[in-house]
């Protein structure tokens, strides 16, 4: 008794809940309000009485409902006068006269406008008046022509109307939500990530995820027919000392953890042990790190491995997925030459990055070799900006504290004019102290194309380049943003400009100071053959048989040779990136591989993720997920993470901490 008294409570909380979200939709008459309720019951007795009685729900259609005909968007006027059956989602009505009432109808496919104009069928016109927006229906009825000069150009069925003979309301929406799917003013992301299933019915994130099917057909339809086979790899892992942090998922033999993996990495160089010449699979990978716009801690890659190949091979391979995906999502054709190549040293040197937006020139220039007395291990780098005296002397100063280039002395710029242009290294902080000033400024001008009304940006940077960026490269595209503002800079017409960088170094400083050398990408990178005497005496100078995709400035897929020798596997793991003992130790099954017979090899991954944030030029790539997490890992729909009881801590040995470890 206590158990349905308490059922009976929490109904009558529920109904009290739904008429207070009532009265605060400003936008609705309270008639229309009373039209459009759920559950039409005035007093919690009745409702009592109701749910004691039974089951009870007369605002739905229960039995069997006509199958749809036609999708809502493919209807044209050579369908006229077809009896069809359209299911969807009703958008707000329109009352036009006493007996004529539009209703748009809405599906994946566009919107049909149904129409209401039959003076003896009350019934059918109580029945879409008391709809509210977001409803399922279903409906039966006839297509025809609209009047001259009623056309709706912006819709595909914009030359038809479907006048309704029956309508069967399947699931009437609550009239309190909390928005409408492609309402002008949308709510703020988490309420929108809260309510995902109303924004998913929005028509562009419609188009993104059903583009993302396609071209995970695409990818799926090229790869096999060039001979690769799919293959699933655990998603239950083991903790590896690579890349970032891991996923740690606990099991009920105490002490005893899986790991989630980054990648499939070392399961898809075993399977090239294994004889399985050409994998892949769209790949499904986790990493615990605090995210921005373009990370997700799950997040799916296109992975494929290849035996017996080179660098050229897998890029081949790799031009051709891209080009059929562009192909059949954009209807676009690329050729050889849209994929140019270049190597790292290049990319850091002229653009300051490791994957350069090449849809603008703006170049970085090494002019070294003009004022070497006044360099010591070190590099001099130079900038010219056509027509950038426009931006002002506040957007400079505003760029220096973004960058946190306000106390670098090694920093600075001039704007060019007709009294400085033949003397600008003098105003150029260190530059003034060379005693080559006075005799190299013609020389310099006309190398660098100086003129009037140009801003000039130089800095001085040590000789070895490594990691991501240097400050001219961020330099470099804050200026191309505030000169595109300014509308001094037009993007390459080519929309989408591709770029492999290659030749990276295989080692980096360990910036956090642990060990000597740290992986560039992943310690399973193989080496040039010509560096590999270099690997004991000077690992700096090997470069690694590495090679990224770049696609406007952000890359979108990374792959190398791998280490097919289990010696020189061991060595790199032990010696040249010092990982202790119990370290490489979690290796073991991989380095047992590379000692049973393995090709040499190779692969990619390419970030299927933000590859589709390109191709629907999408902010974010939360915009091309289903369900993705927001700031911080929240999934704000199911509302995890989220805690659990103390008997499941007991049955898996765990004991929370009393140490607040989160980050504020």
């Amino acid at each position: 008794m206590n158990s349905r008294l308490g059922r009976i409570a929490l109904l009558a909380n529920r109904v009290a809940l739904s008429r207070h979200h009532v009265v605060l939709r400003p936008t609705m008459s309270l008639t229309k309000m009373t039209q459009c309720q759920l559950r039409k019951i005035t007093s919690t007795s009745i409702i009592r009485e109701q749910y004691l009685q039974g089951y009870k729900d007369n605002e739905r259609f229960h039995g069997e409902y006509p199958s749809r005909t036609h999708y809502c968007g493919e209807l044209r006027a050579s369908n006229e006068g077809e009896k069809v059956v359209l299911c969807g989602w009703v958008q707000s009505s329109r009352d036009m006269a006493q007996d004529l009432i539009f209703l748009p109808l809405r599906d994946h496919s566009g919107v049909t406008q149904l129409v209401y104009n039959d003076p003896n069928n009350e019934q059918l016109k109580s029945q879409i008046q008391s709809l509210s927006a977001e409803s399922v229906v279903c409906v039966e009825g006839v297509v025809r022509k609209r009047p001259d000069g009623m056309s709706n150009k912006k819709q595909a069925s914009g030359d038809i109307e479907v006048v309704i003979s029956k309508m069967y309301c399947l699931n009437p929406a609550s009239p309190s939500l909390p928005f409408w799917p492609n309402q002008a003013q949308l709510p703020n992301e988490e309420v929108r990530l809260r309510h995902r299933y109303l924004d998913l019915r929005s028509n562009q994130l419609q188009h993104n995820i059903r583009l993302r099917s396609l071209t995970a057909n695409t990818v799926r339809n090229y790869l096999t027919e060039n001979g690769f086979t799919e293959i699933e790899t655990p998603t239950l892992f083991k903790s590896t000392p690579e890349g970032a942090r891991e996923f740690i998922v606990p099991t009920r033999k105490r002490g005893q953890f899986y790991a989630l993996p980054q990648s499939p990495q070392q399961h898809k160089q075993m399977l090239m042990a294994a004889g399985f010449d050409r994998y892949f699979q769209i790949a499904r990978c986790f990493r615990d790190e605090d995210l921005r716009a373009d990370r997700q801690p799950e997040f799916t890659q296109i992975d494929l491995e290849m035996s017996f190949i080179k660098i050229k091979d897998i890029q081949s391979i790799i031009e051709g997925m891209v080009t059929s995906i562009w192909d059949k999502a954009l209807g676009k054709k690329l050729t050889k030459q849209s994929f140019p190549h270049m190597t790292y040293n290049e990319a850091m040197s002229t653009y300051g990055s490791d994957k350069p937006d090449i849809r603008f020139d703006m170049k970085i220039n090494e002019i070294s070799s003009y004022l070497q007395d006044i360099l010591s291990n070190a590099s001099l780098d130079c900038m010219v900006v056509k027509k950038g005296s426009s931006i002002s002397g506040g957007e400079l100063k505003a760029m220096q504290k973004t960058l946190d280039l306000t106390a670098d002395k090694d920093f600075a710029f001039v704007k060019i004019n007709e009294n400085n242009i033949i003397s600008w290294p003098s105003k150029c902080g260190t530059l003034r102290h060379s005693q080559h000033i006075g005799s190299i400024e013609s020389e310099l001008n006309q190398k660098l194309n100086i003129e009037q009304g140009d801003l000039v940006v130089v800095h001085k940077r040590p000789n070895y380049l490594y990691g991501g960026n240097t400050t001219m490269g961020r330099v470099r595209l804050h200026l191309s943003n505030l000169m595109q503002e300014k509308g001094l800079l037009k993007l390459d017409q080519e929309k989408h400009k591709f770029l492999w960088v290659e030749s990276f170094p295989l080692f980096t400083p360990d910036e956090q100071g642990i060990r000597t050398w740290q992986a560039t990408h992943h310690p399973f990178t193989a080496p040039f053959d010509q560096d590999i005497p270099l690997l004991a005496t000077e690992p700096e100078k090997v470069r690694g048989q590495h090679y990224d995709l770049v696609l406007n400035g952000m890359e979108i897929g990374g792959g190398s040779i791998r280490i097919h020798s289990p010696v020189m596997q061991t060595f790199i793991l032990e010696k040249v990136l010092q990982l202790e003992k119990y370290e490489y130790k979690r290796f073991d099954h991989l380095i047992d591989a590379l000692g049973g017979g393995c090709p040499p090899h190779g692969g990619i991954a390419l970030g299927f993720d933000r590859l589709m944030a390109i191709l629907t030029e999408s902010n974010s790539i939360r915009d091309v997920i289903a369900f993705p997490k927001a700031a911080g890992g929240k999934d704000f729909v199911v509302n995890s993470p989220s805690e659990v009881t103390t008997a499941q801590l007991d049955e898996y040995g765990l004991q929370l901490s009393t140490t607040n470890n989160e980050k504020e």
